[in-house]
């Protein structure tokens, strides 16, 4: 396509053939010689090759050109069918990811109002949807640009028709060129208000979905930890026994001593529900009551804790012996398999605290420890011999 003298779009098959053709380019204005032999694509070239790079741009402006002729044609014919809308409703959370379509149709009713030379991401015309809506046409040549929505009043719904950047081969005719148009270029819808709340009602339809679900959530969550808790009741009423009945022999062990002295002794081979040796001393849990039941829990692959009781006398020691009117036994947590770096910031206060000096973490009461551990852990077990944990 080019220019004739009076600024129509000319097209290489309905001019003369060579300079006497009479057509300029759009961006230079030079003279332009009509290709027509029998090898090439018909086509325009400069005369003496004086084509610039942004020639190009000028032939795509063209393009861009026919496709307003097209639109105005659809119109004038009452031709001018707009597809379908399709946008989405959906949420996307911890209970609930879904997504729906909602599709309506609107159509254009009452005259267009277009624009003179629009720029290439300007609306071509505005005009009217039948649900009220304001609506303004775009004319692009594939995605070269993003339509401008700047001077569009609110809640406007727009579309752009989308034309080729290239013609078929053998195209040389303007009626060549408006069939191939025809067959080619589309509607492509960029927004479409709810007028009639379609997607509204949908969005709330899916968000009481995810309430339901979440709801569901809570409620099986709240089962599972009055289950749990329950279950960790017993435990530790049986460790409570447990502790109680365990033979306490002679002298006083201090649950320091082992560290400090070097002298601890090594680990019984206590299995399932054998009694516990009350001699036995384990300083990776330090402060340990003599022959007290361990329990560990296994919450992730690089944590692992052992919950147990405390010595009196260490827990006297370090200043933290509970009130006269307070149950008597005092808890204690330490990480299983020792030590490990950062281990005091890694349980929340409702646990205990953190204490680095002493290697443990001070249990603020027996049951938000179970009952914080006990639903998080993906493996547990008790013993009165921790090696029983080294596997799990």
């Amino acid at each position: 396509m080019a220019f004739d003298a009076h600024g129509e779009i000319r097209f290489v098959g309905d001019v003369p053939k060579g300079a006497g053709c009479g057509c300029f380019c759009p961006t230079c204005k030079s003279p332009l010689v009509a290709k027509q032999g029998f090898e090439n694509e018909w086509h325009f070239a400069h005369e003496a090759s004086q084509e610039r790079p942004e020639c190009a741009v000028g032939a795509e402006n063209l393009a861009r050109s026919l496709g307003i002729e097209h639109l105005r044609h659809l119109h004038a014919r009452g031709a001018l069918v707009l597809p379908p809308y399709t946008t989405h409703a959906g949420v996307s959370t911890l209970w609930l990811s879904r997504s729906e379509p909602v599709t309506w149709e609107a159509q254009l009713v009452g005259p267009l109002t277009w624009r003179d030379a629009p720029g290439k991401a300007q609306p071509v015309a505005t005009g009217m949807l039948d649900t009220g809506a304001p609506m303004a046409f775009f004319v692009q040549v594939g995605a070269a640009s993003s339509p401008s929505l700047e001077d569009l009043p609110e809640d406007c719904a727009y579309a752009t028709l989308l034309v080729v950047p290239s013609w078929p081969r053998g195209t040389r005719t303007r009626q060549e060129a408006m069939a191939a148009l025809t067959q080619t270029a589309q509607f492509q819808w960029g927004y479409q208000p709810d007028t009639f709340g379609m997607r509204a009602t949908a969005q709330r339809e899916i968000e009481a979905m995810e309430q339901q679900a979440r709801g569901r959530a809570a409620e099986f969550e709240r089962q599972r930890s009055l289950a749990a808790g329950r279950r960790w009741a017993n435990i530790a009423k049986a460790m409570n026994q447990n502790s109680a009945a365990a033979p306490h022999g002679g002298g006083h062990h201090d649950a320091l001593s082992p560290v400090l002295n070097g002298t601890a002794a090594a680990p019984a081979a206590v299995r399932g529900q054998a009694k516990a040796d009350p001699e036995a001393r384990f300083a990776q849990y330090p402060g340990h009551a003599p022959g007290c039941n361990f329990q560990f829990f296994r919450l992730g692959p690089e944590e692992a804790w052992v919950f147990y009781e405390l010595d009196k006398e260490f827990v006297t020691q370090r200043g933290m012996a509970p009130a006269a009117d307070k149950p008597q036994k005092v808890w204690g947590i330490a990480p299983a398999h020792g030590h490990t770096e950062g281990w005091d910031e890694c349980l929340p206060p409702s646990v205990g605290k953190g204490d680095l000096d002493a290697g443990i973490y001070w249990v603020r009461d027996l049951m938000s420890a179970v009952s914080f551990l006990s639903p998080r852990s993906k493996a547990s077990s008790s013993g009165h011999d921790p090696a029983e944990f080294q596997d799990l």
